[in-house]
C-alpha cells in the first residue's frame, strides 16, 4: 500500500520541486527525505505546511493519494483526445458527466477543470453545446489556478492546451508566456519539448484569430511575432521536422492573415506536400481543413 510520503514524493517530483525547496521553512531536508521513504511519521501541522509549499489543499492530496497514478492522468487525456479525433460526442459527454459527478462528490477542483476541457471539445463537434454555457467565474478560477501554480507539470500543460479557447486574448498571451518560462526545465527532454511546442503552436493559431474573421484587423501582430521567436528557439536544433513544418504552416497562414492570400496558399501547399512525403497524413488533413476555412473568407 502506498504511503503518504511516497505520494508526496510523486507530486513533488512531478512539479519539479527539490527536497530543499519543499522543506523550506517547514522541516529539515533529512526529515522530509525520511518521511518520503516511510522511515518517519509526520504531524498534521507539518504535513499541511508542506502542502502549502505545493499550493495544494489536504483534500486534494487525499484525492491524489487514493486515486492518482501518472499513467491514469495520461490515460484521461488520451481518452479525451481519442474521443475527439473519432468525433465521438457521446463518449465526450459521458466523460464530462463523470468528471462533474466526481466534482459534486469530492469537491476537488481538478474535476471541474477537466469538465471545462471536455466542454471545449464537445462544442467543437456540436455547436449546439455552446461554450457560452460555461460560467465566467469558472473560467476565472481556471485562469487563477494556472497563474498560481508555481511549477507546471504534465497536468497543467495538458489542461491549458485543452481549455485555451475559453480564455480571452490577453490571458492567453500572459499564460503562454508563463508556460514558456516554466518549461525551462523540460527543454532537455523530448517529452518536455513536445509539451511546449504544442502549447506555442496552439497559442500562435489562437492569436491568428477565428477562421471566419481573417479579413478583420489583426490585433495581436506584435505578440504573434514574439511567440514565433519562442517557438523558433525551441525548434532550433532541427530535430523536430514536423514541428518545423507546422511553424512554416503557421507563418504561411500569417501571410494570408495579412492579405497575401496567394503567397500564403502557395507556401501552405508546399508544406502539405512535405507532410504527405513524411506520411504525416493526419497532420496534413488537419492543415488542409484549416486552410480551406481561412481561405473561404
Amino acid at each position: 500500500m502506498r504511503t503518504y510520503g511516497e505520494t508526496l514524493r510523486n507530486i513533488r517530483k512531478q512539479k519539479g520541486i527539490t527536497l530543499k525547496q519543499l522543506a523550506h521553512n517547514v522541516c529539515s531536508v533529512s526529515f522530509l527525505s525520511k518521511f518520503e521513504r516511510a522511515d518517519s511519521d509526520i504531524t498534521m501541522t507539518l504535513m499541511e505546511k508542506l502542502l502549502e509549499n505545493l499550493m495544494m489543499s489536504f483534500d486534494e492530496f487525499i484525492y491524489i493519494h487514493q486515486n492518482y497514478e501518472s499513467a491514469q492522468l495520461e490515460q484521461f487525456f488520451h481518452q479525451v483526445e481519442d474521443a475527439y479525433l473519432k468525433q465521438d460526442l457521446e463518449q465526450l459527454i459521458k466523460l464530462k458527466n463523470d468528471e462533474m459527478n466526481k466534482w459534486a462528490h469530492y469537491q476537488v477542483e481538478t474535476y471541474r477543470y477537466n469538465s471545462l476541457l471536455l466542454q471545449v471539445h464537445i462544442s467543437h463537434i456540436n455547436p449546439l453545446y455552446k461554450m457560452e454555457d460555461v460560467q465566467q467565474c469558472e473560467i476565472d478560477e481556471l485562469a487563477n489556478y494556472l497563474f498560481r501554480v508555481e511549477r507546471w507539470g504534465y497536468y497543467e500543460f495538458a489542461l491549458y492546451n485543452g481549455t485555451l479557447l475559453l480564455l480571452e486574448g490577453s490571458l492567453v498571451v500572459a499564460l503562454s508566456k508563463l508556460a514558456y518560462e516554466k518549461c525551462e526545465r523540460y527543454k532537455a527532454y523530448p517529452i518536455g519539448q513536445n509539451i511546449i511546442i504544442r502549447t506555442l503552436t496552439n497559442t500562435l493559431i489562437y492569436l491568428l484569430g477565428p477562421v471566419d474573421r481573417y479579413n478583420e484587423t489583426f490585433i495581436y501582430k506584435k505578440e504573434f511575432i514574439q511567440f514565433v521567436t519562442y517557438l523558433e528557439n525551441i525548434l532550433n536544433d532541427e530535430t523536430n521536422l514536423i514541428g518545423t513544418i507546422n511553424l512554416k504552416m503557421i507563418l504561411a497562414a500569417y501571410e494570408i492573415r495579412l492579405g497575401k492570400k496567394q503567397l500564403g496558399v502557395k507556401k501552405m501547399n508546399e508544406m502539405l506536400d512535405l507532410l504527405e512525403q513524411l506520411d504525416a497524413t493526419k497532420t496534413a488533413e488537419n492543415w488542409k481543413q484549416y486552410m480551406s476555412l481561412i481561405t473561404a473568407t
